[in-house]
């Protein structure tokens, strides 16, 4: 018997198997009852309860001070539910001009990708920061909003960790802006 002889009447032994075996699911079926237009409105079963789960929160590109250019990741316990989405992160972020670790609180609202979150956290800036002092460790908080589809930005108060030589004139306090999409 020739190969394509062979695979034709494998295939046809498998059909007649698998409609054997669904012909009993297929008998067993109910016809639909009809349903009312002017009823009242059935309301959507409810989701599963919400759970806490161990996912990735966010991630984002963003361009602001200090950092210049910055990729972000978080990460921590989700919860999802129909209206919001809560998230216990911790997050890093790495610029060109330093990096930092936060972690904080995030609320998604809906499902345009909009959202709030609040963190707290380090920051370090690198040899060429914008509009602070290069090799310096600061920690402070940030404020991030997203109005639509993620797009967004933050803005923070950082304080400067150390001493400085007597002759830097720079205050200790640095005020962080970022813009971009995510985190």
């Amino acid at each position: 018997m020739r190969p394509a002889a062979m695979v034709r009447r494998v295939c046809a032994a498998g059909a007649v198997v698998a409609s054997a075996i669904a012909a009993p699911a297929v008998t067993a079926q109910t016809v639909p009852s009809p349903v009312l237009i002017d009823g009242p409105a059935r309301r959507p079963t409810p989701m599963a309860v919400p759970r806490w789960q161990f996912d990735q929160c966010m991630g984002g590109l963003s361009y602001g001070a200090p950092l210049k250019w910055a990729l972000s990741y978080g990460m921590g316990l989700v919860r999802e539910s129909e209206e919001r989405d809560w998230c216990f992160l911790g997050a890093a972020k790495v610029g060109f001009g330093g990096a930092g670790m936060n972690v904080g609180l995030a609320n998604a609202l809906g499902h345009w990708g909009s959202g709030v979150a609040l963190t707290g956290g380090v920051l370090r800036t690198f040899n060429d920061p914008m509009g602070a002092l290069a090799k310096r460790t600061y920690v402070g908080g940030s404020l991030h909003v997203w109005p639509i589809l993620a797009l967004g930005g933050e803005i923070g108060v950082y304080r400067r960790l150390g001493t400085d030589a007597p002759a830097t004139t720079r205050n200790r306090t640095l005020i962080t802006w970022s813009t971009g999409f995510g985190f």
